[in-house]
């Protein structure tokens, strides 16, 4: 039983040299490219910054990746980003700092990470976010007034009740 429980682990030395030295950069970035719609965790992170950021993916060099961190920016202003009647970032080959650089809010949301930094990096389809975000509708005031005015009737027929019942007594 202990020899079963020592094969699960190999020693340093055992390792292949060549995919240590691979990723002692962070994760490989073969698969992303501008216009990639990426989340990951982010280890260098302050404590009152994002650990967990939705990037739309600008540059990616050597040692760092560079991008919009939507997590910064509200919902009109990332389907701006992401539709293709807007910006057009999702997948866009040829998308990076220069097309936000005259929108300063969006500029305000913008940046850099070290590549070493990453975990769990994930790429997400931004057909699907574009879906999920066009199936959210505005909530019309008139819905909400009339809502309020519902519950607002609501409680007065139960509040009524209970005083109507304790008079007669």
């Amino acid at each position: 039983m202990a020899n079963d429980a020592a094969s699960l682990f190999s020693s340093i030395g055992t390792l292949n040299p060549a995919s240590e030295r691979a990723n002692q950069y962070g994760p490989t970035t073969r698969r992303l490219g501008k216009g990639s719609l990426i989340q990951f965790k982010y280890n260098f992170a302050k404590p009152s910054h994002d650990r967990t950021p939705l990037v739309v993916v600008t540059d990616i060099m050597p040692a760092y990746i560079r991008g919009i961190n939507l997590h910064y920016l509200t919902f009109p202003t990332i389907k701006k980003i992401l539709q293709t009647s807007g910006m057009n970032a999702c997948n866009n080959p040829t998308f990076s700092y220069i097309n936000i650089k005259a929108d300063q809010y969006i500029v305000s949301s913008f940046r850099q990470y070290k590549k070493i930094g990453l975990r769990n990096l994930k790429i997400l389809d931004c057909s699907l976010v574009l879906n999920i975000m066009g199936s959210v509708r505005a909530i019309d005031p008139q819905e909400v007034e009339a809502i309020r005015e519902a519950v607002k009737t609501q409680l007065n027929k139960v509040v009524n009740q209970n005083v109507a019942g304790t008079s007669e007594l």
